[in-house]
């Protein structure tokens, strides 16, 4: 198991990225629990730096995985994992997002206490300042192992092997998102959406992007956002949602979307033509949960669940295509 030799500091990298697929089984392939959290990639060299898929620095908002360095050994060294927070001894998506939302010190230490994060490390990129993306995944895996040492906010996510199909059931009796399969033999192809890497959702969930809301009637300040997907050349036209927004989201939604203003709508398609809507520039990333989908495409009993700030715009893919 030989290590590639790079030069300098650790590089940024964005993470691989996984295609949808139906359960399965496969003796190559390991599978795992797909957390319901924030895709980081975290950089341990003297200190912990943590970045979101988007490049983004979070690392201010997580002080609760500050220590994270003192808990590997082998530094600098680069972990892929997921960051969540768990509610009722589950991955809770509101629970997380209720956290991004912060930015003030004082209230971003009180939620670390009521709602501590944990570091859910699946791979290893870098190890003494050497690359290992190179390696297959099952020998990047036992380099894993031997440098975290697992605590309260650091643990390293065990797979199975081969029985994809029972794995994934006794994960949705659980309550769990889903499923993650890899293929064992499989490198590293950093920013790729590789078949190698297969998601086996059980709930249907979009992450897509807020192109422009319609004002509330009677108590309610916010009565529908209006959403849109990237499908490569622009954005295209997925339905509203106005279902499972709270006051406190309608608030912070309605301060999130000031100065967003802009004249036209961004579609590429004929839903330019909607009335009684407010456009913005289509900069903010919201997931939201759906039954199905229209003939035409269009969500159908879509459910608010929060935004997605460690998301661009552009990777939001068409619905049928995430799911």
């Amino acid at each position: 198991m030989n290590l590639v030799d790079t030069t300098g500091t650790l590089p940024l990298v964005k993470p691989m990225l996984a295609v949808p697929a139906q359960p399965f089984d496969h003796p190559d392939y390991f599978f795992e629990i797909k957390w319901d959290g924030y895709r980081c990639l975290a950089y341990l060299d003297g200190q912990t730096s943590l970045v979101s898929r988007n490049l983004k620095n979070i690392t201010a908002a997580f002080p609760d995985l500050g220590g994270m360095h003192l808990r590997v050994s082998e530094q600098p060294l680069l972990l892929d994992g997921e960051i969540i927070v768990l509610q009722d001894g589950k991955p809770s998506f509101d629970a997380l997002q209720s956290r991004d939302k912060l930015v003030e010190g004082n209230r971003v230490r009180r939620a670390a206490q009521a709602l501590p994060a944990i570091y859910v490390a699946f791979d290893i990129l870098y190890l003494r300042g050497k690359s290992l993306m190179q390696l297959a995944l099952y020998e990047r895996r036992k380099y894993l192992r031997a440098a975290a040492l697992t605590g309260d906010n650091l643990i390293v996510s065990e797979p199975v092997q081969g029985e994809g199909v029972a794995y994934y059931r006794a994960c949705v009796n659980k309550g769990l998102e889903g499923v993650v399969a890899k293929r064992m033999d499989s490198k590293y192809l950093p920013g790729t959406r590789s078949s190698y890497w297969k998601k086996l959702r059980h709930t249907r969930e979009a992450d897509l992007v807020i192109c422009g809301y319609r004002e509330g009637r009677g108590s309610r300040l916010l009565g529908a956002l209006v959403l849109a997907a990237w499908n490569g050349r622009g954005f295209v036209y997925q339905g509203m949602v106005g279902s499972g927004l709270s006051r406190d989201d309608e608030l912070y939604l309605l301060k999130q979307l000031e100065g967003l203003g802009t004249a036209n709508p961004p579609f590429i398609d004929q839903q330019s033509r909607m009335h009684d809507v407010h456009w913005v520039k289509p900069r903010l990333v919201c997931r939201v949960e759906y039954l199905t989908l229209t003939r035409q495409g269009i969500l159908r009993h879509p459910v608010y669940k929060g935004l997605r700030g460690d998301k661009l715009p552009e990777e939001s893919g068409r619905v049928e295509e995430q799911n």
